[in-house]
């Protein structure tokens, strides 16, 4: 994992020592990165200095899986996982205080919103899906539409003002960007893309203006090889 700052590049974690199977997830204040990584049989979520300095383990407790998200004032970390074999959504202080359990069942690759009431994730699998489940901090349950999201990937955004929830969504690899009006409960489709190739994340600019995606093309060429001292017929 690289860090770019001021025109300049820096190495601050190294794939040799653990792998890094989830996106990295950045502090509000831009100083410190969650990472999942394993540890003793499990992953668990770490905190890396922005310089690489610095690493601890955030909780031995929750075996987390997916990806982690920062609450907005920095001071939480939801992430999905297990604790003592039962799986549920976890806010996990940055203190070093004990996990607090937010829900139960699978969940996936949390995202909070802007003003820190609401968090959304990808609920438990069917086939190769998942819903999509709203809460608030409490663990009430929030009404959505019925939205169905790939399982693997981190497929909902916030809009930077809090009014919207961007998803990807479709079948097969053919997935689209799509919004979800948070006021009206209605969703929209952004874009209608004719690619096959896969998508797996995105963001969204700070201006709420722009979609950052990824976009995988696993392509094939047939080669002629011709073996030496061999006549062609």
């Amino acid at each position: 994992m690289w860090s770019y700052r001021e025109g300049k590049a820096a190495e601050i974690w190294r794939g040799s020592e653990t792998a890094l199977l989830e996106p990295a997830a950045v502090s509000p204040d831009g100083q410190s990165v969650a990472l999942l990584l394993r540890r003793d049989e499990g992953w668990h979520v770490h905190i890396l200095s922005a310089d690489g300095a610095e690493l601890r383990v955030l909780s031995e407790d929750v075996d987390a899986r997916g990806s982690a998200a920062w609450s907005p004032d920095g001071q939480w970390i939801v992430t999905g996982g297990r604790v003592e074999g039962v799986p549920g959504l976890f806010r996990i202080p940055v203190d070093g205080d004990a996990p607090e359990r937010l829900a139960d069942g699978e969940a996936l690759n949390p995202v909070w919103s802007p003003d820190g009431k609401l968090i959304v994730y990808a609920g438990p699998q069917v086939n190769v899906v998942s819903p999509l489940v709203a809460i608030h901090l409490d663990g009430d349950t929030v009404d959505l539409p019925e939205i169905e999201v790939f399982r693997a990937g981190e497929r909902v955004r916030f809009l930077p003002d809090g009014s919207g929830l961007v998803y990807m969504s479709g079948k097969g690899n053919r997935q689209d960007f799509w919004l979800l009006d948070l006021a009206t409960m209605k969703s929209r489709r952004l874009t209608q893309l004719d690619s096959t190739a896969s998508m797996r994340t995105f963001d969204i600019t700070p201006d709420g203006k722009q979609i950052v995606f990824d976009r995988l093309s696993e392509d094939s060429d047939i080669v002629l090889i011709e073996l030496e001292g061999r006549e062609r017929d």
